[in-house]
């Protein structure tokens, strides 16, 4: 017989009629009972579901308590949807959970009835949390919050993750359970299986205090319109940072917003100009995406969380920046998974006032131990074996290194050639922006386009300079990457210090500078680079891995290539450079 499945349902892009069938039985289990289990970890509903510690593989579901009124104090049942993977005693890196979710979502597509084309999931995304035992907070946000001990604590067992209930989150939960059992596996600690699953009716309030995080949520939600109300005012706040975030700029969101009250029509978002790197399409989604504005036929509008965040903008719109400059200045702090030096891994490194902590490399002299860093690095390894612990060892050391020691000037080489457009340019130049704010050095920005190669701004560490400059560049053209070697060896001559060149490039260059060959040209001008004893970086991208592997060669440099050239990756590499 065959099976079928409601046309309302949006099914994920090439499901199995078996998959769909296993999505159907969760929504009707979830619907009769509000809680089913997934898989052998997971537990899924949209009550409060709790572990007992003397029963680690039995997982109790309180039927009379909604997981959205009881975490986050919304009005309607059945509005967030609630999911537990359950694993060994450890404190799990969420930056680690959160590449392995934004993997695997990020490539999910769904037919929505009446939309005229495969769906994303990217507009909710902002709507997931994450808390783990070693922190978490909303899924594309920091994830430095619920650092609360009892709240970390009560996390040491399962990863936690909470969502909208929209239809398309409902059918990603398969997605999400394996993307979470994946980074568990990945972290070294032990998949745990749940045995059974009872439904309980609570018969006294339930004391969740432990379980209630600080964080970025955009799912909180307090009942009433007082928009001074204490959670309304943090959820201005977090809407007006997310806004702010995506476009890069908290002048530029209020703008927006500003014009978004007065009604736009679908064109007008073309002919805004805004302090932004994003395109007109991409604005225009990220604020229905969000639900600051809504579309009722003939124009655009701000939703009531529009409103909410324009208000937040316009008495705060400096501390909103602040909090765009704390995200770059944290750059470093997250982990880089893809990226090699000359074959080796990159390791994770942490921050220490202006300067960092690092293991220990075997051949070079050790500077001052970082006692702190040390004990903690000994604690993460031998949390699972607690009581009993073990020494600190070799690994377990950590050693301080401070940047003012090197004094080394940046020249940040840019490759602004068409390919770079989008998220790329943006990751360069958040990585100019990082310099700038997290070093005392001086920095100078380059870009090389078409025919073109641009001094952004000369050695400088004023940040409205290079901000201006930044402002300037626009992804177009051709790829000179000769000539932008050439001007940054010239801007080294005139430097009173011997300059780190780091190169931020995406292809391979496509317009000579001396000869009639553009390879050539740049492979002359990484020699003279080296001739000439200054320092090169290369970032780049795998498939060009064999031209920058020459290239690199040729300037006696270094090369890293990563899997996409993302601002916590670029940051993390130059850190490195500037250190060696």
């Amino acid at each position: 017989m065959v099976t079928s499945f409601p046309p309302s349902f949006p099914f994920p892009e090439g499901a199995s009629a078996g998959q769909k069938t296993a999505l159907m039985r969760l929504k009707r289990l979830l619907e009769e009972k509000g809680a089913a289990r997934v898989g052998e970890t997971a537990v899924v509903s949209l009550k409060v579901h709790v572990q007992d510690p003397s029963q680690p593989d039995q997982v109790t579901v309180i039927a009379n308590q909604d997981a959205g009124k009881v975490f986050y104090t919304r009005e309607h049942p059945g509005e967030v949807l609630h999911i537990d993977v359950f694993h060994s005693p450890g404190r799990l890196d969420p930056q680690l959970v959160r590449r392995h979710l934004l993997s695997a979502l990020s490539g999910l597509r769904f037919f929505v009835p009446g939309a005229p084309s495969p769906q994303s999931l990217e507009p909710l995304l902002s709507y997931i949390d994450i808390q783990t035992g070693a922190g978490g907070g909303r899924l594309d946000g920091t994830l430095t919050h619920g650092q609360e001990e009892t709240v970390r604590e009560a996390h040491t067992t399962h990863v936690h993750i909470a969502c909208l209930m929209k239809p398309e989150m409902l059918a990603s939960v398969f997605t999400i359970v394996a993307s979470v059992e994946s980074a568990t596996i990945e972290a070294g600690l032990e998949l745990r299986k749940v045995k059974k699953v009872r439904l309980s009716k609570g018969t006294v309030p339930l004391d969740m205090s432990e379980y209630r995080a600080s964080g970025d949520s955009l799912l909180r939600n307090d009942p009433g319109d007082n928009e001074k109300a204490p959670g309304n005012l943090y959820r201005q706040e977090a809407l007006a940072r997310k806004i702010a975030q995506d476009l890069g700029s908290a002048r530029a969101s209020g703008r927006l917003l500003e014009e978004l009250a007065k009604g736009m029509r679908a064109w007008d978002f073309a002919r805004l100009r805004l302090d932004t790197d994003k395109t007109p399409e991409e604005i225009r989604r990220i604020v229905t995406g969000s639900g600051l504005a809504a579309y009722d036929g003939s124009k655009y509008f701000l939703t009531r969380d529009g409103m909410m965040a324009l208000s937040y903008l316009k008495n705060h719109s400096s501390e909103v920046e602040a909090y765009l400059r704390r995200l770059l200045w944290l750059l470093p702090s997250r982990k880089v998974s893809s990226g090699t030096r000359k074959g080796i891994g990159l390791e994770p490194v942490t921050p220490r006032g202006r300067g960092i902590a690092l293991p220990p490399v075997k051949g070079e002299p050790l500077p001052t131990l970082a006692i702190p860093e040390t004990i903690l690095a000994w604690k993460a390894r031998t949390l699972a074996l607690l009581p009993t612990g073990c020494p600190p060892t070799w690994s377990d050391l950590r050693f301080s290194y401070g940047r003012e020691r090197k004094g080394t000037p940046v020249i940040l080489l840019i490759d602004a050639s068409a390919s770079m457009a989008g998220s790329r340019i943006r990751a360069a130049k958040d990585l100019a922006r990082h310099l700038v704010l997290s070093g005392k050095d001086k920095v100078s920005v380059v870009a090389f386009q078409d025919t073109d190669v641009k001094v952004v701004s000369g050695f400088t560490r004023n940040r409205r300079k290079i901000e201006e400059g930044l402002s300037e560049i626009h992804a177009l053209g051709l790829t000179p990457l000769a000539s932008g070697l050439e001007k940054a060896l010239e801007l080294a001559a005139h430097s009173p210090k011997k300059p780190l060149i780091l190169v931020i490039t995406d292809g391979i260059p496509t317009v000579p500078s001396k000869s009639l060959s553009p390879i050539q040209d740049a492979l002359d001008a990484a020699k003279a680079i080296a001739r000439r004893g200054i320092r090169l970086g290369c970032i780049g991208l795998e498939p060009n891995r064999n031209f920058l592997k020459e290239m690199v060669a040729c300037a006696r440099g270094t090369l890293y290539i990563v899997e996409e050239l993302e601002a916590a990756t670029l940051a993390a590499i130059a850190r490195k450079e500037s250190l060696r």
